[in-house]
Order: C-alpha cells, then structure tokens, then sequence
C-alpha cells in the first residue's frame, strides 16, 4: 500500500485557538528538562528590558487629569477605564448580595458574600469539587463582566460564570455548553488563564512571564486595566517635563517627549486587542507597527470568516476592517469612535451620512437611505448599519457589529450558505425570498467583484483546483492587502503546483508585511519538500523589515536555521512566549521533530495533551510521531483517540487505516478507509489505497471500483490508472488493461512500468 511521506505528515501550519493564531514551537534551552537537550542558545532578548526598568517609564493615569479632566473623565468610566479592576463594593455588591443562583447543565452555581463579606463563586471546580472560590478581580464592564479566581503558580482563572449588569444576572458565557474539569477550555483549563487569555488587552504594558520549568507565570504590568498610556505609551518624561519644563521654556511650548502617533500608528494600536492574533513578542509598545509584534488572522482556507469576509468565529474587529472598502480608503477607527469613551460620535444614520451625503474627499458615493435601503423611515432595516455591519452575539451577551462593510448577497447563501442580512432579519423567509428582492431592487449591481471573490473563496475551501487560476489573476488586480493575503493563504492546497510557487514568490516582495507574511506560510511546504526555487525566494525573507515575516521565514527554514542569526533569536523568544498553552507545546513538538528529535517531539506532544487532552489535531500528531520511530500499536491508540473525539473527520480515519496496515491488520484497514471515503468520497489516495488493500484480498471487482473512484476523484495521477491496468492484465482483460496504462503514459510519458506493462500487452 502507497502512502505519503511521513515527514509531510506533520501538522506545520498556522494553528487558530482562542485569542490568536499559534504557529511556532517553543525555543530550546539546553538545561530545560522541556526543551531539546542537542540545542543550545538563550531564550532571553538583549533589546528586552527589565519589567522594572520598562514599567518604571510609566507615569499612571491618575497623571493625566490635572491637564486633560475631559479627557480622563471620558476614559474613566469607559469600558476601557474598567476594562479590569478590583472587586469594588460600590459596583459589585449587588452582584453578590442578595445571593444570585444560576444553574447550568448539571452544575449549580451561586455568587454570594460570605461571613467577612468577601465575594465568591460556589461552582464546579479543581478535582471535581463543588466550593466557594474567592473574587479577586472584575475583567470587563458592559455587557458582560467575568470574575477572576486566583490559582497555583501565579495564575488568575476566569470563571465562566459571569454577570449582566443590564439584566442584573447570573449566565454563563458557554451558554448550554458544558465544560467539565479537566477540558481545556473550562474555567480551571489554560483556555480561561486570565495571565495568558486575557491579561494583556485588559492592562497596561503587560508581560506575561510564564516559567517553563515550573509551570508558573510571575505576570506585571506597567498599570492594571487599559489605562492612558496603554494607547499613548509611556508618559513619565512627559509629566516631568509638564512639571519642570527647561530654562526657558513653559509646559504650553511644544513637548519634545510626546510621541505623537500618525493615523495609521492609532489605529495599529487600536488592533493590538481589537484583533484576533497571535503574540510575536508579548511586549507591545504603542506607536510600532503591528506586524512587529503579532500575527493577524485574516480570511482563509479555515471557517474562522465566512467566504466574504463576515465574522464567524470570534474575531473581534481589526481583520474585517482592513479588509473593507472604508479602510483601504482611509478612514480610521477616530473617523467614527470617540477615543476616550469608545462610543460613536453620531447615532444612527447620521454617521454614516457625514461622508455619504457627498461632499467629501476622497468622494465617497452618495447614498439616500431611503431609497437605497427600500425600507420605511425609522425601521430596522433604514438602519444602515442594519445591512451593511450586521451583528453577532459572542459570549452570550456580546452583540458586535461586522466591521467589514459587506454588502449583503443572498445569492452567497443560495450557493454556499453565506449568511446575509436580509435573512438575519427576515427568520421566516427563505434565502430565494432574499435573492429575488435584492435582484428586484438592486439587479446587475449586484454582480460585482466582492461577490466574484468571495465565490472563488468559497470554491477554493471546498478544493475545487478551478479557483487556483482564478485566486492568482486576482493577486495582480486586488487593492487590498488584507485579501491578497487571504489568497496567499488559500494557494496553500496547491502549493506544489509551479505555477502557484511562482505567483507566492511574486508575494514576496509586496509592499504589505501581511501579505508577504502570507506567502511565506503557503511556501513552506514545498521548503519542506526542498524546492530550491522557494527556499532561496525565502531565505532573503530572515532580514525583512518587519518581524512577522522574519519570523514566519525562520519558521519556513528553521531545520538549518543558524538559531543565533537575528531572526533565530526572534523566532527563539516567540518559541519561549506560546510554551504556556497546549498548541505551543504543539509547535514545539513540531520544532523538535523537524530539528531532528522525534523523542523529544513526542514527549511535547504528550504535554499538549495532558494540558488538553479532547484536541483530537494533538493525538493525531501524536499518532504520526509514534510511526516515525516504529511504535505502531502506539501509533493506533492515538489515531483511534484521535477519531474517536472526531469521529466525522475522514483524515483521522486514513491515517488510522495506514496505521493498521503498518500492523498488517488488512480486515480493520480496509474498515478504515472505507469509513474514510464514507466521509469524503473526493480523497482519491484512500479510494487507491482501498482498491490495493481489496486486491490484495481477492476481492477484484471490488478494488476496480475504488480504483475507478479514485482516477475520478485524481485524474492526473499516473499511478492510479496503472494500478487499475496491471489489476486488468492479471485478470487477461487485455484491452481494458491497454485502455488504462495509455491513460497513466497520457499523464506521464517517461512512466518505465507503464511503457513496461504496455510493450508486454502489445505482444500477447
């Protein structure tokens, strides 16, 4: 039985979890029981100070008052001014008091104050044990508020149990859901740490400082919640010279201390929370670009966004900003936010009118909500917003508008189930109601090329090879940066394509770090695969200007990677920063593994899961880790957890049956496969495997109809018509077998078996 090599088995992409998109290892360090024992460099950044020494730069925001009241007064009682704090009677006794009750699947929970007034949660928790846990701190404002629970090794735990302050309420932020001890995402897991979860975007300069070797974190920050410098940076040297301005001067000349941030540097600070990303440094610093210090999710080949680029998951705001129209354009999150209190500067249409009503410039296309909207003055749907930002509810009590824009397309939801906003609204019609209405009022209009995109997205998730040329031509016309990125990402599938290398290498060289960032993750794996073209593209990548892409290009080579050149020791510390989560013992499995330790990679491996263990992705790896180093009842134990916690993912299922054939179990690895293309009948290698695997059993006619499946599934692959030929000549069914051999020489001409097998059918 043919199966791929083992090597390109491994998980190697970007992981998306929680807050952020995880896609490295842990760094090595030669005394750590942790970390490959073979390498040997430092951990620690020389340009990465002290927390005392940084956090000593920071004046606090009490500072600020005394020249800007408004503005303090604003941000004080603004979510971001109570973005976290600590319990506080004025505001959260009647949280506790009287005793609040909710129940949730089969755990009752109570929020009460005991004897000495302190606030606790009598919940589920630590070792299946019911008991009041205390309240130390309040993460977030309105519309939700989440209490922190201390726990060993320096950690605070977010309780899923939160509050309404509108409703006055107990709920609970997994709705229905249970999360019972010992999942990673219940409130006792590494999924609700408020140190690595939470910490950074509801604080000031935070640093997480997580303790590999004990499991502990020692987390500080410059000042508790998001305060005034968390957006304007540092501001000691300013007050001080407010206070005592040089000889000569007076606190009303210009400031040479203010860094004063451009438009651009606002709204990239903005995204350091409002975006999902994964962390690069875990030390942002307002005013640097973005892509030095994260990674951004943008759409993709996942199901995080829909294929036009409305929210699914939770992604916060940043992504579907960059990707909209009103961004590539100019405007910024001040354009429309008041900074201090968060809130809109106008209600309603009136925002959006104030570019809209003509006049402005650039000129912005002059809209009359009336007409242009078909409904009644006051209604719903005359909300422009209604339409054009629909809203989604996360965590049960966190309605958020889209910010991408879109422009709703029944026709999506006809051909790909893309929600659209007619139908969020109208529950009781069908989406061809939909469709038939937009067509009415809209018609041709509606055919543009958002539309046209978010097909060929849509297309190319669900493999179809016809959107590969169509997501190449669109990389040369696409003005912005964000959707070039997401067709760098889609190209992955047919990353060994030359014509799909060539058009990534084009990406190099964009003008935007998040496209280049892009084109380097779907290059890795034909690195991998050691296609030199790619890896010299690559490797000019370890000097980028940007950090990201330094990082993602080390990350791409990092099996010679000299781990002392600047982009190693990069990469070194963003390995060092995720060590703390279940997926970052992941990539640090992949890191040993592919530095040549596969021991080591197994032990990481099984660290994820211990931290984690309902993530089928890491029993798979696990499965695949056990197989390089021959321990294949191992190796099945993994896969069959693996399908078991999936049980519809038909890759689990192929990877079992290649396990089992390892084993020599032919009867539970033709079950496997046939489970396999039960589940996805387009997998043409499982349907070639099961034809081999039901050949070698006698059961021919059986076999020629999974090969036939397969060659349908793959026409161009050579070796699968030439299976089905040598299977028809054994049987002497001399022309089909000539028919399918000139299939396989028709694809591949210098085939010498086939020309073999063929020159011995001509001469019987």
């Amino acid at each position: 039985m043919r199966s791929r090599k083992k090597t390109t088995l491994l998980v190697l992409a970007a992981v998306a979890v929680g807050g952020g998109v995880y896609f490295l290892a842990i760094a090595p360090k030669a005394d750590s029981p942790e970390s490959p024992a073979a390498e040997k460099t430092s951990t620690v950044e020389a340009h990465l100070l002290p927390d005392d020494k940084v956090h000593a730069e920071y004046a606090g925001s009490e500072t600020c008052q005394e020249c800007h009241r408004a503005e303090f007064e604003n941000w004080q009682h603004s979510n971001h001014g109570l973005a976290e704090r600590n319990y506080s009677k004025d505001m959260d006794e009647k949280t506790f008091s009287p005793r609040q009750t909710l129940t949730s699947g089969k755990v009752t929970s109570k929020a009460f104050l005991d004897a000495d007034g302190v606030a606790k949660i009598l919940t589920l928790g630590y070792n299946n044990e019911t008991r009041a846990y205390p309240i130390v701190r309040i993460i977030g404002n309105d519309p939700l508020r989440q209490f922190l629970i201390p726990a060993p090794g320096g950690r605070l735990q977010a309780c899923d149990i939160s509050y309404d302050p509108k409703k006055n309420e107990l709920f609970n932020v997994y709705g229905t859901e249970e999360r019972l001890p010992g999942d990673w995402g219940h409130w006792t897991g590494q999924g609700m740490n408020w140190n690595a979860m939470c910490a950074a975007c509801h604080n000031t300069r935070l640093r997480k400082n997580y303790q590999p070797t004990t499991n502990s974190y020692n987390t500080k920050m410059a000042e508790m919640t998001v305060s005034c410098e968390a957006c304007h940076g540092p501001m000691k040297k300013h007050v001080e010279w407010q206070k005592n301005p040089p000889p000569g001067l007076t606190k009303t000349d210009k400031d040479p201390t203010i860094f004063r941030q451009t438009r651009d540097q606002m709204i990239e600070t903005c995204a350091a929370c409002h975006a999902r990303r994964g962390e690069v440094t875990g030390d942002l610093i307002p005013g640097e670009s973005f892509y030095d210090h994260f990674n951004l999710v943008v759409t993709d080949e996942t199901d995080i966004f829909h294929p036009d680029g409305q929210v699914r998951d939770e992604n916060y705001e940043y992504t579907s900003f960059v990707s909209s129209r009103m961004h590539h354009v100019g405007i910024r999150c001040v354009d429309c936010h008041e900074p201090h209190t968060g809130k809109r500067i106008l209600e309603g249409n009136a925002l959006c009118m104030r570019c809209h009503a003509g006049g402005t410039e650039p000129p912005a296309t002059v809209i009359d909500p009336l007409s242009h909207g078909h409904h009644a003055p006051g209604s719903a749907g005359n909300d422009c917003t209604s339409c054009h930002m629909p809203v989604t509810t996360y965590m049960q009590r966190h309605p958020r508008h889209d910010h991408g824009f879109t422009i709703p397309d029944p026709l999506l939801t006809v051909e790909f189930g893309t929600p659209n906003a007619c139908n969020r609204c109208h529950t009781d019609k069908d989406p061809q109601w939909a469709l038939d209405a937009a067509n009415e009022w809209y018609g041709e209009k509606l055919d543009r090329p958002t539309r046209t995109r978010a097909q060929l997205i849509a297309r190319a998730r669900q493999g179809d090879p016809a959107a590969r040329d169509g997501l190449i031509a669109l990389l040369k016309t696409e003005p912005i940066p964000a959707w070039r990125a997401s067709f760098c990402h889609l190209l992955e599938l047919w990353s060994l394509e030359p014509e799909t290398i060539t058009a990534l290498i084009r990406q190099l060289k964009d003008e935007s770090p998040l496209v280049r960032e892009a084109a380097v993750r779907s290059l890795i794996q034909p690195v991998r695969q050691q296609y030199q073209r790619a890896i010299s593209a690559i490797t000019p990548l370890l000097d980028d200007p940007s950090r990201s892409v330094r990082v993602s290009a080390a990350w791409a080579l990092v099996a010679t990677l000299e781990l002392s050149s600047k982009a190693g020791k990069e990469l070194v510390h963003l390995l060092d920063l995720g060590s703390d989560q279940p997926t970052g013992r992941m990539q640090l499995s992949q890191f040993a593994y592919l530095r040549g330790q596969p021991e080591v990679a197994i032990k990481q491996l099984k660290k994820a899961i211990s931290w984690d263990p309902l993530s089928p992705p890491f029993h798979h790896d696990l499965g695949i880790l056990l197989s390089t180093i021959g321990d294949i009842p191992g190796a099945i134990d993994a896969m069959k957890e693996a399908s078991r916690l999936d049980p519809e993912n038909p890759e689990y299922h192929y990877k079992l049956a290649l396990a089992y054939n390892e084993s020599g179990n032919v009867p539970l690895t033709i079950a496997s496969l046939r489970k396999t293309v039960e589940l996805d009948p387009s997998n043409a290698r499982a349907w070639y495997n099961l034809g081999l695997a039901l050949n070698g059993q006698k059961q021919t006619r059986e076999a020629i109809e999974a090969l036939t499946r397969a060659e349908q599934a793959d026409p161009y692959d050579a070796g699968i018509p030439y299976a089905l030929a040598t299977i028809y000549a054994a049987q002497d069914q001399r022309q089909p077998a000539i028919d399918a051999v000139t299939r396989a020489l028709q694809i591949r001409q210098d085939f010498p078996e086939a020309l073999q097998l063929l020159h011995n059918l001509s001469r019987r």
